[in-house]
């Protein structure tokens, strides 16, 4: 059969997955698709060929794919892979005594809202190991990359030994990595770098420990505002410093961001931004105080939230090309600069649908599609991935925040120049109780009237609004475009006009009163006739 059998472009293929040998069922087929139109008869020996055979497993061995990392990406990449190829070895190599467990959800555990650090667990070894025949290979570090010969040279940290794992396909979930400022006294003891179940529960235990009173939070980005109002749920004194002038610089622009930080303040917070910590001071070998602008301040921990840095030390030992932004740098595919290996979530850099460029999103809802689009094609199926609006949200003293596309300062510098407005609506119809309200910011292009950009603050409603505007960014609508769109009624849910709707209404009055401005009127510098 698969030496006489011939494919026409104007006809059904004469064949089903079923009918191929399974071990050309996933690998084979998926190379197939990219030829099937290419000519109008091709003989499937020649198809064939297009798969060179030395990079094949040999005849009847099932597929080896390892993964680096037991994260989300790590976990996500693998049980896609088992899905597409049921006999293939997979393993998963991790450096944490723990299975993929969820990071986001840290700061919840330490409060006190999730129930238990536990809770967080995604699924126990037995799901891995028995129902979907992953092999665990936890406390162990990847140490090296053999390209040539396939192999992955690994170390457990524990005690040193020493093994190797080859591999047909290599998956890189190696992360990032929390960063502590490097000023004097940064490695006391009682300052802590928050990435990891280990290193919340040794904050939790120090602040117990200590009957700490008051706690520095260094940083004021996502995960420096959560751990700041986790403190304050324990009734932990919290100061916070911040270098630029105000709080969640990456995804809001000031006028947005201090929503937040004036409900912070609400909530107890005291700020410090604008400001650089100089030194953290020690007695007794623990930390005493911290010294920001000059002044000092008595504390009895320091959390560090300030960089999360792309692990990419395995990457470059195997000299695989890095991005401008300093993560792996990927194809649609998820693939390396070198054949059969992957890349996917911190670790990389992500196409940019708004501004057009690779960045380091490092988000957990990019992280599991990267892993969906290497896991499939790790495993030889076909899949591509096409790239983010960086669409987030968090929830901070009870306020829903969210958005997606450059902060305003971001895409002015890398000459966007977009124009946006900002309304403040409500999410219900003013008669009926119940009603919250919700800001919008909205930013679009000059030139084409293309969604640049939301920034959505308010007690309810702006996470599921920022998915909408994202879908307008992502397919690349424009601000009128965007404005067409219909949304429900209801009084008890929705008001008429939807907040979205009357921001994009009052973007496209500006964007016409821009453009009015700059057609010139067609008497000017014109003489009698």
């Amino acid at each position: 059969m698969l030496e006489t059998l011939v494919v026409c472009k104007k006809h059904a293929l004469a064949f089903s997955k079923e009918a191929v040998h399974s071990r050309f069922q996933f690998r084979f087929l998926s190379r197939l698709e990219n030829l099937v139109f290419s000519n109008s008869f091709r003989p499937l020996r020649e198809v064939a060929n297009y798969y060179p055979a030395e990079t094949e497993p040999a005849a009847n061995m099932p597929l080896r794919i390892v993964i680096v990392g037991c994260g989300v990406a790590g976990t996500t990449a693998a049980f896609q892979a088992r899905k597409t190829d049921r006999t293939a070895e997979i393993t998963i190599v991790g450096e944490e005594a723990l299975p993929e467990y969820s990071r986001c959800g840290l700061p919840y555990a330490f409060s006190g809202e999730v129930q238990s650090f536990q809770a967080l667990l995604g699924y126990d070894v037995e799901f891995y190991e028995k129902v979907n025949r992953v092999r665990l290979k936890l406390g162990w570090r990847a140490v090296r990359i053999d390209v040539v010969q396939k192999k992955l040279a690994l170390s457990r940290i524990n005690d040193g030994a020493e093994e190797e794992l080859s591999y047909d396909s290599l998956i890189l979930a190696t992360g990032a990595s929390a960063t502590k400022l490097p000023v004097e006294g940064a490695n006391h003891a009682g300052v802590f770098a928050i990435r990891t179940m280990e290193g919340v529960e040794e904050l939790a235990n120090h602040l117990a420990e200590t009957r700490a009173g008051k706690v520095a939070v260094i940083g004021a980005g996502l995960t420096g505002s959560e751990m700041a109002e986790a403190l304050r749920q324990r009734q932990i004194d919290v100061i916070q410093a911040e270098i630029v002038p105000e709080i969640l610089p990456v995804i809001l622009d000031p006028d947005m961001a201090s929503l937040v930080r004036a409900r912070g303040q609400e909530h107890g917070v005291e700020y410090r931004l604008g400001s650089s910590v100089e030194r953290i001071m020690a007695a007794n070998g623990k930390v005493s105080g911290v010294v920001i602008d000059g002044q000092d301040f008595k504390v009895d921990a320091v959390v560090m939230a300030v960089k999360v840095k792309p692990n990419t030390d395995l990457a470059k030992d195997a000299r695989l090309s890095l991005g401008e932004m300093g993560g792996i740098k990927t194809n649609d595919r998820m693939e390396t600069s070198h054949p059969d290996i992957y890349a996917i979530g911190d670790c990389t850099e992500t196409y940019d649908r708004i501004t057009r460029r690779y960045v380091l999103f490092q988000l957990a809802t990019t992280a599991v599609r990267q892993a969906l689009v290497a896991g499939t094609n790790a495993a030889g199926g076909s899949s591509r991935y096409h790239g983010s609006t960086g669409v987030t949200t968090v929830k901070l003293f009870g306020l829903e925040v969210a958005s997606f596309g450059p902060t305003t300062a971001l895409a002015n510098r890398i000459g966007l120049q977009p124009l946006s407005v900002r309304i403040t609506g409500s999410t219900r119809l003013g008669y009926f109780p119940g009603g919250k309200d919700l800001t919008v910011k909205l930013m679009c292009d000059p030139h084409d009237g293309r969604v640049l950009g939301a920034q959505l603050v308010g007690e309810e409603g702006a996470t599921l609004r920022a998915n909408f505007v994202s879908m307008a960014g992502h397919l690349g609508m424009s601000i009128k475009a965007l404005e067409e769109v219909e949304t429900c009624y209801s009084p008890p849910l929705a008001p008429v006009w939807d907040p979205v709707t009357v921001a994009a209404q009052a973007l496209i009055r500006r964007l016409d009163a821009k453009v009015t401005k700059q057609v010139p009127s067609p008497l000017k510098g014109s003489s009698a006739q």
